[in-house]
């Protein structure tokens, strides 16, 4: 198990995730036979996306469930790299029409791939890389017919599959746009030569609750409450960050 940090972006929003974390790794035996992420600690109930890393030569699956059973439940599928690692496939209910990526490698038989995929509202896409909505790969306008309790992993065929998750979705920060430094009320302002860092000296203090950063000058500047959209002076250079419970 490694530790990691992770910066994830979740429909259209910047999500910097603080904090350590102990990866959970679930394996799959192929044969189609699903394997629940919630037996393992990976609770998706309250979240709308997750980010994960994947080693398997082809035909991957993830499934969206909307209780534990399963065998009654309603259901959402996507298939990774198909035809011999050359396509995917999603569908977003059980009635739904089938979506087709483009001919691509998805997939890697020995080194772990990250990946995300995004079930945010009633819509779902799933993309390469550790930002949630960037890389996107394959996605459908059609809308699910039930809200995300459960979500599953497995593959085909004799196929075994290494999937990693992280354990906790850690404290987050969410990004506010546009780009520009907060006018609310200053708590302190000091030096810090990077983002991370920045955000970890706010989470030193009790009554700290954003921040504002400036790579060019590594000034980080800390504030008594959450900026919102308004309260922000815009310039491309700085960026500013907020509090956020998920």
């Amino acid at each position: 198990m490694k530790m990691r940090f992770s910066i994830n972006i979740v429909t259209g929003f910047y999500l910097l995730v603080c904090g350590s974390s102990i990866n959970i790794n679930v394996i799959t035996t192929g044969n189609r036979t699903m394997y629940n992420t919630h037996d393992y600690g990976v609770d998706v109930k309250k979240i709308s996306s997750i980010l994960f890393r994947v080693k398997g030569c082809m035909d991957g699956r993830i499934n969206l469930f909307d209780g534990p059973d399963f065998s009654t439940a309603k259901s959402a599928i996507v298939l990774l790299g198909g035809w011999d690692n050359r396509k995917c496939l999603m569908a977003p209910c059980s009635g739904c029409s089938t979506t087709y990526s483009p001919w691509y490698p998805f997939l890697d038989c020995n080194e772990m791939r990250p990946m995300w995929i995004n079930w945010t509202g009633r819509l779902l896409s799933v993309g390469h890389g550790e930002y949630v909505g960037e890389q996107m790969f394959i996605f459908t306008d059609e809308q699910r017919d039930f809200d995300v309790q459960y979500l599953a992993v497995g593959s085909s065929y004799n196929h075994v599959f290494d999937w990693e998750f992280d354990d906790k979705p850690g404290n987050f920060f969410e990004r506010v746009v546009p780009n520009g430094w907060s006018t609310r009320q200053m708590l302190s302002s000091l030096t810090s030569n990077s983002r991370f860092k920045c955000i970890k000296s706010c989470q030193g203090r009790i009554s700290c609750r954003s921040i504002s950063y400036q790579s060019t000058t590594n000034i980080c500047q800390l504030y008594f409450e959450r900026s919102r959209s308004v309260d922000i002076d815009p310039d491309n250079t700085w960026e500013t960050w907020i509090e956020i419970n998920v």
